[in-house]
């Protein structure tokens, strides 16, 4: 074989694998089409998948759906915030800014004893800050709650820098004047409305004042009983309705 034809040969060769190549990037091209409709939309009967990011026209995210190892940490503000709930799968929503205004997250396995450790939270953000309204179910250690709760908090850009400068002061009255602040900006999240069922399978409604504080408790007890207790700042009963004679047995 002389060399001319060799020559031709690995020119043929290298022809044949571009064609190739091409072919297979037409047939590609070809299943992707036929799998979507003509206004861009892919339609599956099932699909497995740990995350999904639903994004707006301008990539900035909408919806999350994920697994518990893949949901994202709190957005505020445009940071990216470390967040302490721990790996669960949830559904996280986004406002138009990019900042995460809600979610739903869950859990539910046995502890070591074989106790529950479970719950379900949904929650809805404040425009700038955490976390106004939540509704869950809690189990954990044998103790279980259900309900709604509202909360106060300040917006994150008036308490978050007060809070890193806490963190670096040094022990003493700077860090202490510093927490101080802090709190006034709003940078503790304090429940001041529940309604639900408590772990003593009471149904139950709590107003709290503005430092979180208990001061009006309406119960009704598995007995049907009904109770509303007034209470003062150091959580002492002052008052209570009705004075109800007890049931005879």
């Amino acid at each position: 074989m002389n060399d001319d034809l060799i020559k031709q040969l690995q020119q043929q060769n290298r022809l044949l694998k571009r064609a190739l190549a091409l072919g297979s990037l037409a047939v590609v091209a070809l299943f992707l089409t036929a799998a979507m409709e003509k206004e861009g939309r892919a339609r599956f009967t099932e699909i497995d998948v740990e995350r999904i990011n639903v994004v707006e026209a301008n990539g900035k995210p909408a919806v999350v759906i994920a697994n518990s190892k893949r949901l994202p940490d709190p957005v505020v503000n445009g940071k990216t915030i470390k967040s302490d709930r721990g790996e669960m799968p949830g559904l996280i929503f986004f406002n138009t800014v990019g900042d995460e205004c809600g979610g739903l997250i869950f859990k539910g396995k046995p502890d070591q004893q074989g106790k529950a450790d479970a719950g379900m939270h949904f929650s809805m953000d404040r425009f700038g800050g955490d976390q106004q309204l939540a509704i869950g179910h809690y189990e954990a250690e044998g103790f279980m709650q259900t309900g709604l709760r509202i909360f106060d908090r300040g917006l994150a850009k008036d308490y978050e820098p007060l809070y890193e400068a806490y963190k670096s002061a040094p022990e003493g009255p700077e860090k202490t004047a510093l927490r101080e602040k802090w709190k006034e900006a709003g940078g503790r999240q304090i429940q001041r409305l529940f309604v639900g069922g408590t772990g003593g399978s009471n149904s139950a409604v709590f107003l709290a004042d503005k430092e979180g504080r208990p001061r009006i408790m309406i119960t009704v007890t598995p007995a049907g009983e009904p109770k509303l207790d007034f209470l003062d700042e150091k959580g002492q009963v002052i008052q209570s309705l009705p004075n109800l004679p007890k049931k005879k047995p």
